[in-house]
C-alpha cells in the first residue's frame, strides 16, 4: 500500500470542501476541482513548520541561512543547471508577484499577452491592474496544446509583457525545447518581457522533461522572470511563498529594487524554512509522488477512453490537472457542468472559466488517493451510460 493511498480527513476550513455549496450549489459532490492534493504534506516540512511556530518569541527573524542554497542544489540535481544565488529573490507568492511585475515593469494601458485557455486569475488581474488583455489561442490536437506561431508573433508586436504558463495550466503541457526557444527568440526580438510561471514544473512526470525558461538561448540574455514555488509539488499552498529567478542584470536590479524598496517581499521565516525543508529533505517523497500521480493519470485516461468515448483527455505530462474535452457530447457549457455536478455528482472546474478554447471542457484533479478516483470514474461511467443510453 502506498502512503498516498491513505484517505486524509479534511474539514470545512479547507476550500476544496468548505466551498462546495458556493461553487456547485450542493455539497453532494466528490470534489476534484481546486489545485491542491488530498495527500499529507511531507512530514519533514510539517516538523520544520512546528520548529518555527513553537519558538517562544515570534519576533523579526533573519532569512533562513540556507534557503537559497537549497534552491540552487535542487535546480542542479533536477535540471542540471547552475543557478547563482544572486539571481534569486524570495517572494510572497507566485500570483502576487506576477501582479507586482505588471505594476513595476509596465504602465496602465499597456498590452499584456497570454495564451488561452489559461489559468483564470491571469485575465482578471491584467484587467484589474488597468492593462489591456491580449490573447493568442492555443491549438488543441491529439490531447496536447501547440502554439499558433503566426498569431503569436503578430500579437507580440503591440505587447509589453508575455505571461507564460510553463507547464501550462490547464492541461499540464510540458513545452519542448523548440517551443520555449521560439517563445524566447520572438519575445526578445519584439522587446517583450517574459514572465514564466513555472509553479507546476516539479510535477513533471517520468518520461517528460521540464526546461526552465532561463536556461534557453543564453546568448540572448533575454528579459525573463521565472517564478516558482513548493506549494503545488509539496502540497503547501496554505503557507504561500515562492521564489523568483532573474538572470538579466538590468531587469533583476530594476525588479528586485522595486520589491525591496517597497517592502513587498520581506523575509518570512516560516515560508523560507519550508522551502529549505522541501528541497533538502523530501526527495524520496517527491519521487514516490510522481510515480503515484503518473499511475493516477494513466488510470483516468484508460477509464475515460474505455467508458466515455465522447470525452477525451488533454494532458501534456505535468501536474495533477487533466483537461477533459467533452465537446462531442454536444452540451452547452451550462449543461455540461450540470451533467458533472447533478448526474455524475462530481465537482470539477468548468473549462469555460479558462477563457476562449475552454468551451466544452472540464478540469479534473487527480491528486488524490486511487480509491477516490475509482469512485469518481464509477460515477462518471454510470452518468455517461444513463445520458447516452449505452
Amino acid at each position: 500500500m502506498s502512503l498516498f493511498d491513505c484517505v486524509v480527513a479534511r474539514d470545512a476550513s479547507c476550500r476544496k470542501y468548505g466551498q462546495l455549496q458556493e461553487m456547485f450549489g450542493t455539497e453532494d459532490v466528490l470534489p476534484l476541482w481546486i489545485a491542491d492534493m488530498d495527500f499529507r504534506t511531507p512530514e519533514p516540512i510539517i516538523n520544520t513548520l512546528r520548529s518555527v511556530v513553537t519558538q517562544p518569541v515570534q519576533g523579526y527573524n533573519l532569512e533562513h541561512p540556507q534557503w537559497k542554497k537549497s534552491v540552487t542544489e535542487w535546480y542542479k540535481k533536477r535540471y542540471g543547471f547552475d543557478v547563482q544565488e544572486g539571481w534569486l529573490h524570495f517572494v510572497p507568492g507566485v500570483i502576487r508577484t506576477i501582479v507586482l511585475s505588471l505594476m513595476s515593469l509596465t504602465k496602465p494601458g499597456d498590452n499584456i499577452l497570454t495564451c488561452t485557455p489559461i489559468y483564470d486569475p491571469y485575465p482578471n488581474f491584467i484587467k484589474t491592474s488597468g492593462r489591456k488583455l491580449i490573447q493568442t489561442g492555443l491549438i488543441e490536437k491529439s490531447g496536447c496544446y501547440y502554439f499558433d506561431w503566426s498569431d503569436f508573433k503578430e500579437k507580440l508586436k503591440t505587447c509589453k509583457m508575455f505571461l507564460f504558463s510553463s507547464p501550462h495550466n490547464p492541461g499540464g503541457m510540458v513545452w519542448d525545447r523548440e517551443t520555449i526557444e521560439k517563445v524566447n527568440r520572438y519575445c526578445h526580438r519584439a522587446g517583450v518581457i517574459v514572465v514564466s510561471d513555472e509553479v507546476h514544473c516539479d510535477l513533471t512526470l517520468p518520461g517528460k522533461q521540464h526546461i526552465p525558461f532561463f536556461t534557453v538561448n543564453e546568448m540572448l540574455d533575454s528579459q525573463s522572470i521565472v517564478l516558482t514555488s513548493i506549494s503545488k509539488t509539496f502540497n503547501t499552498p496554505a503557507i504561500q511563498g515562492g521564489m523568483v529567478i532573474i538572470k538579466n542584470n538590468d531587469l533583476r536590479n530594476k525588479f528586485y529594487g522595486f520589491l525591496d524598496n517597497c517592502y513587498l517581499a520581506e523575509t518570512n521565516s516560516l515560508q523560507q524554512a519550508a522551502i529549505y525543508s522541501a528541497y533538502t529533505n523530501c526527495d524520496e517523497w517527491h519521487q514516490r509522488l510522481l510515480t503515484y500521480l503518473s499511475d493516477n493519470v494513466e488510470y483516468v485516461k484508460k477509464e475515460i477512453e474505455t467508458n466515455c468515448p465522447l470525452i477525451s483527455v488533454v494532458y501534456g505530462g505535468a501536474s495533477y490537472l487533466l483537461f477533459l474535452n467533452a465537446e462531442k457530447m454536444k452540451l452547452s457549457d451550462e449543461n455540461l457542468n450540470s451533467f458533472f455536478v447533478h448526474e455524475a455528482k462530481l465537482g470539477l472546474s468548468p473549462g469555460i472559466q479558462y477563457g476562449p478554447g475552454g468551451e466544452g471542457h472540464m478540469r479534473l484533479n487527480v491528486g488524490c488517493p486511487r480509491s477516490v478516483l475509482v469512485e469518481s470514474m464509477r460515477r462518471l461511467k454510470e452518468a455517461y451510460k444513463n445520458r447516452n443510453n449505452v
